[in-house]
């Protein structure tokens, strides 16, 4: 091994996604709302809003679901200093709905498709964690 505690993995993976999951869900947002003629169902309307200031709200509103997510999966990295693949969907899906409950906003019915890309989110950024060797395989 590289010498790195497990609580050591479990702060660096806190900070890690809080920080770099809400980037890349406002990326995705940015980008569904750019294709909005094709993703209408699953956008909130823009309105007179800049494309900045859409990105802006994505990342400051995905900082909750990601910190909610990162936070379920401390005991699994302080025990195994990693986490699973299943573990990693879940926490990312139940994160956005908790954080959708706590502050809601506009979805309506795309709320199930969005959920599914938090899942989604959820598996890219544990990937990245483990090649950024911050997680064990």
């Amino acid at each position: 091994m590289n010498g790195i505690s497990n609580s050591q993995r479990a702060l660096w993976m806190v900070l890690i996604t809080s920080l770099a999951a809400p980037f890349f869900a406002s990326v995705v947002h940015v980008a569904m709302t750019l294709a909005s003629p094709w993703l209408d169902f699953a956008v909130p309307p823009r309105g007179n809003r800049a494309i900045g200031e859409v990105a802006m709200a994505a990342f400051a509103w995905g900082a909750i679901p990601s910190t909610i997510a990162a936070l379920g999966l401390i005991p699994y990295v302080l025990q195994n200093g990693t986490y699973g693949w299943l573990q990693a969907a879940i926490a990312g899906v139940v994160a956005f709905i908790a954080a959708a409950l706590i502050v809601p906003f506009g979805a309506g019915t795309a709320m199930p498709f969005l959920a599914f890309m938090s899942g989604l989110l959820a598996l890219g950024m544990r990937a990245m964690l483990i090649e950024g060797r911050i997680l064990l395989e």
